[in-house]
């Protein structure tokens, strides 16, 4: 129970690795507010953690809309009482996204909208309730694309900005009990790396295949066992980082 007593936000928590987060910080004791736009998702997350005597509630929310993102933050004060952790999951992949002479400036904002402006909201709503409940953690969940180019240069932007914004943020706040990290996935098997397979296929680009060390396709469970390291007391001194969990893909 790394976890007990804690309450945490987690967006994009309908499906992938944000519904194994929010699943794994629950069996943990945390109590969970899942933000999304897709209720069946959610809710099917949280009837499984309310089935293993778990703790969480749905909270519709779009992270592009700073009201709503500051109205999730209050409901979850309202509901839980408190907040510590804050999990910036929520994203997307353009498939309009790729060669940068075809791009163009809707795909461009679309994307940063969802990956950068997104988890901006939420930091500036949700990281003044950390500090006044005592301080805590935020985990953002960037990419391999903050780390290494790939040929879709408005996500590999926002991937990168958004690992640049965790380290102001912890930067800022380390004074005030909180932590900021970031996890940098690889190919994770999830139904975003689906929708991205599918768009590479169909937009007539050879995309080189990029060899890593362990050549299976990781799981959203193995992103999610990092995500609570960081946000527990295990990783009390680590702060600013950015944690590859690729197979080794960015060390080629």
């Amino acid at each position: 129970m790394r976890l007990k007593d804690k309450v945490a936000i987690v967006t994009g928590a309908a499906s992938g690795m944000g519904a194994a987060i929010a699943k794994r910080f629950a069996t943990e004791g945390a109590r969970v507010a899942c933000l999304d736009i897709n209720r069946q998702g959610a809710e099917e997350v949280i009837d499984h953690i309310r089935t293993a005597n778990g703790k969480a509630e749905f909270i519709r929310c779009d992270v592009t809309q700073a009201d709503e993102v500051r109205d999730a933050v209050g409901q979850t004060i309202r509901r839980f009482g408190k907040l510590h952790l804050l999990v910036n999951n929520a994203g997307i992949y353009d498939h309009e996204d790729h060669l940068i002479e075809d791009l163009n400036e809707e795909t461009w904002d679309r994307v940063m909208n969802v990956n950068l402006k997104g988890p901006f909201y939420c930091c500036r709503y949700g990281l003044p309730e950390i500090v006044t409940c005592g301080g805590g953690a935020v985990v953002n969940i960037a990419s391999t694309a903050a780390l290494a180019a790939v040929q879709r240069p408005a996500y590999c932007a926002s991937k990168g900005a958004l690992l640049t914004m965790t380290k102001a943020v912890a930067q800022q706040f380390a004074g005030q009990g909180v932590r900021a990290n970031a996890i940098c996935p690889g190919a994770i098997d999830t139904p975003l790396r689906t929708y991205t397979a599918a768009g590479r296929k169909s937009d007539g680009i050879n995309y080189p295949r990029s060899p890593r060390f362990i050549s299976r396709v990781g799981q959203p469970e193995e992103i999610a066992s990092l995500a609570l390291f960081l946000a527990s007391e295990d990783a009390s001194f680590i702060t600013a980082s950015a944690y590859a969990a690729d197979g080794g893909l960015t060390a080629i």
